[in-house]
């Protein structure tokens, strides 16, 4: 991936959970984590991480304001407030809000005039919080189950599909980076896509070709996408 990225001459990473595969990580999977920030860093490269269903959005948040001297963004729990971290090109703002995997019973506390009964109404009470600029181009790190997407044996799975998310609550982003699914794949398109992971994590992922996603935005609706192979 640094490969990668020193190849491409990358503006930023974008992490997009699960940063770890369990809430309390093992010292080699942050030690690893911690040597592979420290690589991007010394890139000059903006990094952007949210935490994921499988770690914990605290362990994640540590650090956060920190870090942001070295422009690597690790997202706060969701508070009611995301703010999103603006770059500037030749085609004007880009804004990428970094909103961490939440559920309904968290949202409820800070959507108290709408009733959250389910993921895409908790998902969209948040984004309809973002203030989301129309005339600027804008990207969401978000990491949950799009109604669409292919599972994989490896992941977690809700009975009965209660964990979905409607791609429609995404419509005013112009790029949308998902994080939870294992399997590379967009949704309705480019403009919502999970990466998938680096590694195979379960028979089911052997004939899974792993990739990063190098996403390139030009002027405000100019979207470019290529994978390169892991």
């Amino acid at each position: 991936i640094l490969d990668i990225a020193d190849e491409e001459g990358i503006t930023g990473v974008i992490i997009a959970g699960d940063v770890y595969d369990k809430p309390v990580p093992s010292a080699e999977a942050v030690a690893l984590f911690d040597e592979f920030l420290v690589q991007l860093a010394k890139r000059n490269l903006y990094v952007f991480v949210i935490s994921g269903n499988h770690d914990s959005a605290e362990r994640i948040a540590f650090g956060g304001k920190l870090m942001r001297h070295s422009r690597v963004y690790m997202s706060p729990v969701y508070n009611g407030e995301i703010e999103p971290v603006t770059l500037e090109d030749e085609f004007g703002k880009s804004n990428v809000f970094l909103l961490p995997f939440v559920k309904p019973v968290q949202v409820r506390h800070f959507c108290n005039e709408e009733e959250i009964r389910d993921y895409t109404e908790a998902v969209r009470c948040v984004i309809g919080h973002m203030d989301v600029k129309n005339e600027e181009r804008n990207i969401l790190v978000c990491h949950q189950f799009v109604t669409g997407a292919t599972r994989c044996e490896s992941e977690e799975i809700s009975v009965g599909g209660l964990d979905n998310v409607d791609a429609s609550v995404f419509e005013p982003f112009d790029y949308v980076a998902l994080g939870h699914i294992h399997g590379p794949q967009n949704i309705g398109g480019e403009r919502i896509r999970y990466c998938g992971t680096p590694l195979k994590y379960s028979f089911s992922e052997a004939n899974h070709q792993k990739s990063v996603t190098v996403v390139k935005l030009g002027e405000k609706g100019e979207l470019y996408i290529e994978t390169r192979p892991l």
